[in-house]
């Protein structure tokens, strides 16, 4: 599973990356359009808002993987912590399990959003693309949070198994 997961990693950090060169791209073109050539170019907004949520719950969901993010390190490098596994282990549980709880929880009530979204046909006044394509972008972010929560869960069996 490992295996998968780590090159699911690399397929995200390629698609990010190229999702983060467009949008420097295009404010480069909306701050040159507008200072340059002096027109508006209302469709950067909407395009930006879009990438930028989807680059943020999809990343953020990475970085949860990586748990490099959610960490209390004043507590998690104390030698109190450091020389108990199993207390360090159940400090992981509690934030492994709460992060997956929140995105379950934000999944129940998204689906709402989409759907009503999807059945209303409601669209951006600009692009006009439908409105449940972004948050489509933070249901996604949030499957992939209880993906990595659920193996992260998984993984702390370790902390418990004596060596």
């Amino acid at each position: 599973m490992k295996g998968f997961v780590e090159k699911l990693n690399k397929v995200l950090e390629v698609i990010l990356g190229t999702i983060g060169i467009a949008m420097i791209l295009i404010q480069t073109y909306a701050v040159f359009a507008r200072n340059v050539l002096q027109v508006a170019s209302p469709w950067t907004d909407e395009a930006l808002k879009l990438l930028f949520v989807w680059t943020i719950f999809t990343g953020a969901a990475m970085a949860f993987y990586i748990d490099d993010a959610i960490c209390l390190t004043l507590v998690e490098d104390s030698k109190m912590v450091k020389s108990r596994p199993a207390v360090y282990g159940i400090m992981k549980i509690i934030q492994f399990a709460g992060a997956t709880a929140v995105a379950l929880f934000m999944m129940w009530h998204l689906r709402t959003i989409i759907g009503t979204q999807m059945s209303t046909g409601e669209a951006t006044t600009v692009l006009k693309y439908p409105l449940w394509i972004m948050n489509s972008g933070i249901m996604v972010g949030m499957i992939f949070t209880v993906f990595y929560g659920v193996i992260k869960l998984i993984d702390c069996k370790k902390y418990f198994v004596k060596q």
